[in-house]
């Protein structure tokens, strides 16, 4: 090689190595920076503790309400079927411990409960349905009252449509059932020569038993029957659907039972418990409801006679429930609202 074309050749040998060394001094490239993950939004957990399974009547309007509060406020949602008393405080205790916001108990059964378990889960709100209890994270939804007035308005009218003066009325030895009962009882026997029974059943789950007790209550005479007495109660609309003709109807409660005997049910009495329950629901998660009070619905107070709605029932023969019959029965319902009527066990 060439001297000259030698020394070129060295010159552009240690050109290359100088580029490589001030490589590797040169500082190391910053990595890419990933933009901050958005804080995951904080879960509002709803469970609910009910007496008897939710396709009941009575326990579907909570479960209504929950799958609302679903839908509407993104809540989580849990259930779970407690009948036995002994199993209450541990229900309450397991949606506290799990972490729930909000946990419903649907019925009165489980005021002491509540009680006694919310104050152990400060940061859980219990709800109970029909219940007296109160206190800082604990409030109840009082339907009772409002349900008494109304049931006492279809009593004045069935006592009326009665042919034999005789009714029975079936409940479960809870007040919240009772009471209302007592109240239909009270309105057929505003009509001078009428009288009903009150019928206690031992089980709220024994659809049987329910059945029995009504063929009876209709073998003795008793040409109108009611009942409130949860998922047995659908063991009184079976009894009057078979063996009712067209002699013996019934009054039914809670939610729209007219399908249960659609040829006998003169129209069904429904609560609009999912509403109400959901309103609490949103306010606690809204944190604008007012710790240690208690929500009482009766006819007195305005917009609560939309929460007790008369479904009158489709199917059933137009001269039997005829329009000046529906305009009585509003017409008692007015005058219980304007408190022309006092009905006892309301207070």
């Amino acid at each position: 090689m060439a001297p000259q074309r030698h020394h070129l050749w060295f010159i552009l040998v240690l050109a290359v190595a100088a580029s490589l060394v001030l490589a590797g001094c040169a500082a190391p490239a910053a990595p890419a920076t990933e933009a901050p993950a958005a804080p995951a939004a904080e879960s509002f957990k709803v469970g609910l503790v009910h007496p008897s399974p939710i396709t009941d009547s009575w326990s579907g309007l909570a479960y209504a309400a929950q799958q609302r509060a679903q839908a509407e406020l993104g809540a989580e949602i849990a259930n779970v079927q407690v009948g036995d008393p002994a199993g209450y405080e541990k229900a309450f205790s397991d949606f506290g411990s799990q972490g729930f916001n909000v946990v419903i108990g649907h019925g009165f059964q489980y005021d002491d409960a509540a009680a006694k378990v919310a104050p152990q889960f400060p940061n859980t709100y219990y709800v109970i349905v029909n219940g007296s209890s109160v206190g800082p994270n604990l409030t109840g939804i009082n339907t009772i009252p409002g349900y008494v007035q109304i049931m006492y308005a279809a009593g004045m009218l069935a006592g009326k449509m009665s042919k034999t003066h005789k009714c029975a009325a079936f409940t479960l030895e809870l007040p919240a059932t009772k009471l209302p009962n007592e109240g239909f009882i009270a309105g057929f026997e505003s009509v001078p020569g009428n009288e009903c029974s009150l019928v206690t059943l031992n089980d709220q789950n024994d659809v049987g038993a329910a059945k029995e007790a009504a063929l009876q209550a209709m073998a003795d005479g008793a040409d109108i029957l009611s009942a409130n007495a949860n998922l047995a109660g659908s063991g009184v609309w079976q009894a009057v659907a078979e063996q009712g003709g067209d002699s013996v109807y019934a009054v039914g409660t809670v939610g729209d039972v007219n399908a249960q005997a659609p040829k006998n049910m003169l129209f069904s009495l429904a609560q609009d418990v999912p509403t109400s329950i959901f309103n609490a629901v949103k306010a606690i998660k809204e944190k604008t409801i007012e710790p240690g009070s208690a929500i009482e619905l009766r006819l007195e107070n305005p917009g609560d006679l939309a929460a007790y709605p008369i479904v009158f029932n489709p199917d059933l023969d137009p001269s039997i429930m005829t329009d000046e019959l529906k305009a009585e029965l509003q017409a008692n319902i007015e005058k219980i609202s304007s408190g022309e009527i006092k009905v006892q066990g309301a207070e």
